[in-house]
C-alpha cells in the first residue's frame, strides 16, 4: 500500500496558543503552513486559561502603569533561583507585549484586569503580579476569529490528527508521521516542524509519577505527551516537565473545561467552597498542621503548599464555625483564587453532613473520634488542634506566622468536621531544553536543525514543580513562545531555500 504523503514548508503539531501563534507568524512571513490538531477545534489547553502575562503593554500604558521589563526578568529569575533559562526569560518578557498585540490582530479581544480587581488577593499591592493580567474577552468568538484569520493567511488546518513521530534525514528534521481518527497513518514532509502538542497532562499515570502522588485532580484536554516524547527520541532533553498545579478542589467535585461566569477554571457550585477558600485550620493526611493557611489567597502558593503534603489535605472546622458561616457569612475574606467560591448562602451544618454522607468529609463528636474516622494520628492531631487554638486565643501564630486577621476560628464546639481537599493541575508545563529562539537543543546544547517548540513542551521558563505567581504567565508564555518559534522557523526555512546545497546558517546571532 502506497504511503500517503503531504508536502508543506512548515508543519505545526497542535493548535493551542503556541501552535496558533507559530502558524500565524510563519504564514505572515510567507511560508506554507499546515497545522495538525488531534481534537475537532482549535485552542487546546489555552482555552481554559483566562489571560496573558505581558509587561509594558499598550493596555498597561493606557492605564498609567509604568512597569519595567528588566525588573520583571529579574523577579522571574529570582523566583526560579536562577535555575531557569535567563536568555529565554529575557526574550519572552521583552517580546510579550508585541505578541499580545498580534493576538489582538488575530481576533481576540483583551481587557487589562486592574491590580485592585485581582482575584488573587495576595497580589493586590503588586502590579507585576496582579496588574499584568490581560484577560481574554468573548473567548469562544475570539477563537473563531483567530481560525478565520489564520485561514485567510493561508494556514491549512487538519483536525482529528495525532502526531506520532518526527521524521529526519541527514541530521535534520524533515516532517512528522501522524495518524487520523480512523487509524490511518501518513506523513507530512516539511522543511521545519514546530511541536506545540501541549505536554502530557492527560496521562494520569505519568503525572502521578512525575509529581510523586496519585491525588492530583485534573482539568484540560487529553494531551498524552506525544510531542514531548517525539522530541526526546529525536535528541531533545527533557529538563523540567511537570504538572501545572493550580489551586485545590473539594474532593469529588466536578471539574470541567467550562468556566464560571468569572472565567475561573474549575468553578464548583457549592457553598462549601467558601470554607475551601478561606484560611481556616488545615492538616495533612496524618492530622498535622503544615502551612500558613493565608496561602489560599495566592493560587500558586496554595497549590504548592498542598502538593508539599502529597497533594491532599483537610480543612477542619467545628460546629460554631459552620453556624457562623450559615448565619453571618463568616468573618474571613473569601478568596477568589483558582476556582473561585460559590458565595451563595446555605446551611453549612447540613452541607457538611451531606459531605460526610457522600464520603468527602469526616465527622467526629470528639477530636479523637474525628481523628479515627479521618485516619489521622490521634495524638498528633490533638496536639495540632491545641497549638492552633492557643494561636487563635493569643492572635499570634508562632508556628507558621499566619496573619492576626485570619486567626478567628478555634476548634472547640463539637461535632467536628474534616473536609478532603485535593490539589488540581491544568495540564503540564516545562519540557525539552530550548534556546531563546525556541530551537530544540540536543545534549551538547546544539540546535537540532528544523525543530522548534514552545508552550507546554519547552523547558527553562520555570523551575522544579512550581511556577512564578504572575497572573497569566503560562498562557502568555504559550502565545509568545509560539510566535517566536514561528518566526525562527521561517528564518530557517528561507535560509535553506536561499542556500539549498549548503547547511543552514545560524541566522539568529
Amino acid at each position: 500500500m502506497e504511503k500517503k504523503v503531504i508536502m508543506t514548508e512548515l508543519v505545526v503539531a497542535g493548535s493551542g496558543g503556541t501552535g496558533l501563534a507559530a502558524a500565524y507568524a510563519a504564514a505572515k512571513a510567507g511560508l506554507k503552513v499546515i497545522v495538525l490538531e488531534k481534537l475537532q477545534q482549535i485552542g487546546g489547553n489555552t482555552r481554559i486559561s483566562s489571560g496573558f502575562f505581558a509587561i509594558n503593554s499598550r493596555e498597561q500604558k493606557a492605564a498609567g502603569l509604568q512597569l519595567s521589563k528588566a525588573t520583571a526578568v529579574q523577579r522571574l529569575l529570582n523566583y526560579n533561583h536562577f535555575l531557569a533559562n535567563g536568555p529565554l526569560i529575557h526574550k519572552i518578557v521583552n517580546s510579550a507585549a508585541e505578541a499580545l498585540e498580534t493576538l489582538e490582530q488575530m481576533g481576540m479581544k483583551i481587557k487589562l484586569n486592574p491590580t485592585a480587581a485581582t482575584t488573587q488577593f495576595a497580589h493586590r499591592e503588586d502590579d507585576y503580579k496582579g496588574g499584568s493580567y490581560h484577560m481574554y474577552q468573548d473567548k469562544a468568538q475570539g477563537y473563531q476569529k483567530i481560525q478565520q484569520t489564520l485561514e485567510r493567511a493561508g494556514v491549512e488546518f487538519k483536525f482529528g490528527i495525532t502526531m506520532q513521530e518526527l521524521l529526519s534525514s541527514e541530521g535534520q528534521i524533515t516532517g512528522i508521521s501522524a495518524v487520523n481518527e480512523a487509524g490511518e497513518r501518513f506523513e507530512v514532509h516539511a522543511q521545519a516542524v514546530v511541536v506545540a502538542t501541549g505536554g502530557f497532562g492527560g496521562d494520569k499515570k505519568r503525572v502521578a509519577t512525575v509529581m510523586q502522588t496519585p491525588y492530583l485532580r485534573t482539568i484540560g484536554v487529553p494531551n498524552m505527551g506525544e510531542g514531548l516524547d517525539a522530541m526526546v527520541k529525536a535528541g531533545g532533553k527533557n529538563i523540567d516537565a511537570t504538572a501545572l498545579i493550580h489551586a485545590a478542589q473539594l474532593a469529588k467535585s466536578k471539574i470541567t473545561r467550562k468556566t464560571s461566569k468569572q472565567h475561573l477554571a474549575g468553578f464548583v457550585k457549592n457553598p462549601l467552597t467558601q470554607l475551601l477558600l478561606t484560611p481556616l485550620f488545615w492538616v495533612n493526611m496524618n492530622g498535622e498542621r503544615f502551612t500558613n493557611e493565608d496561602v489560599v489567597y495566592d493560587t500558586v502558593e496554595w497549590a504548592n503548599a498542598g502538593w508539599s503534603v502529597g497533594g491532599q489535605y483537610y480543612f477542619v472546622v467545628d460546629t460554631a464555625t459552620l453556624n457562623d458561616f450559615t448565619e453571618h457569612g463568616g468573618k474571613l475574606e473569601v478568596s477568589q483564587a483558582g476556582p473561585g467560591a460559590d458565595t451563595t448562602t446555605g446551611n453549612f451544618v447540613e452541607l457538611a453532613e451531606a459531605a460526610v454522607k457522600d464520603g468527602t468529609a469526616y465527622k467526629g463528636n470528639t477530636l479523637a473520634e474525628l481523628a479515627q474516622n479521618a485516619h489521622f494520628e490521634t495524638a498528633q492531631f490533638y496536639e495540632a488542634v491545641k497549638k492552633y487554638n492557643d494561636s487563635v486565643q493569643l492572635r499570634v501564630d508562632q508556628q507558621f506566622g499566619k496573619s492576626k486577621k485570619s486567626l478567628v476560628y478555634a476548634i472547640k464546639k463539637a461535632p467536628f468536621y474534616a473536609f478532603t481537599t485535593q490539589v488540581a493541575h491544568l495540564g503540564t508545563i516545562g519540557g525539552v531544553r530550548v534556546d531563546e529562539h525556541l530551537r530544540v537543543l540536543d545534549a551538547e546544547m546544539r540546535p537540532i536543525p528544523g525543530l522548534y517548540t514552545g508552550g507546554a513542551n519547552a523547558g527553562g521558563y520555570y523551575e522544579g514543580h512550581s511556577y512564578p505567581a504572575y497572573e497569566g504567565l503560562a498562557s502568555g508564555f504559550a502565545w509568545t513562545s509560539g510566535r517566536i518559534a514561528g518566526l525562527s522557523a521561517a528564518k530557517y526555512v528561507k535560509n535553506k531555500q536561499t542556500l539549498p546545497s549548503q547547511p543552514a546558517k545560524n541566522v539568529y546571532k
